[in-house]
């Protein structure tokens, strides 16, 4: 079925700056996380870098508080982080261009590579129809500690072409997206109305046809 869609980074296109690093804040002062979670963090973020093809690994252990915790739990911590942290940070020509979207049929959906553990409760702030993000695996409605392959890159390709499939979609000739990195690229080279939202100049300089704007 042909449906107008609209798909959009979360982390600098949505919302200022990374949510990743605010929310493990967050948890460490609402005493869900010790201190240290924040040493693990940066041992997760160093593992990244040297071990690039393990980004999974490197998230399970800068998420690793939340292994054992009962979804529920994660979902309460979730929405206080939403409202007292991330929604103040929203970009209000973002959240007008979404209205303005959602006003004329769009399906949204959200692709990024932040973890599902908060990233599934988007849609309770925003018109977002779907949010596609790095898995947090979680048994019996207990997380494993365990993380699916990173939202990110070919991988947000990937998701999408699933989530597309599994909704029996296929994107109208007017459907756009919305990023800030070259990191997205792929993703808008989706669609034929790509829009570079703050854009790094590695992106710029991946897509110089692309619109661009500034959103505050």
């Amino acid at each position: 079925m042909k449906t107008r869609l609209a798909f959009f980074d979360f982390d600098n296109t949505l919302s200022r700056g990374d949510s990743v690093v605010p929310f493990l804040l967050y948890a460490v002062r609402r005493r869900f996380a010790p201190p240290s979670q924040l040493l693990r963090a940066v041992c997760g973020y160093i593992h990244q870098l040297r071990y690039p093809d393990q980004v999974s690994y490197s998230k399970s252990i800068a998420f690793s508080f939340i292994k054992g915790r009962r979804q529920e739990e994660i979902d309460a911590l979730g929405r206080d982080f939403f409202r007292e942290v991330l929604c103040p940070r929203f970009y209000h020509d973002g959240m007008s261009e979404l209205w303005q979207l959602k006003a004329a049929g769009y399906t949204i959906v959200v692709v990024t590579a932040s973890a599902e553990a908060y990233m599934h409760l988007l849609p309770e702030y925003l018109p977002v129809d779907a949010v596609l993000s790095t898995p947090c695996e979680t048994m019996d409605g207990v997380y494993t500690g365990a993380f699916g392959a990173n939202c990110r890159g070919e991988e947000k390709v990937r998701r999408i072409q699933a989530y597309l499939q599994a909704q029996d979609m296929e994107a109208d000739p007017d459907s756009r997206a919305y990023g800030d990195s070259a990191s997205d690229a792929p993703m808008l080279r989706l669609t034929t109305h790509p829009v570079l939202v703050n854009p790094k100049k590695k992106l710029c300089a991946a897509m110089p046809e692309a619109s661009t704007v500034t959103w505050k």
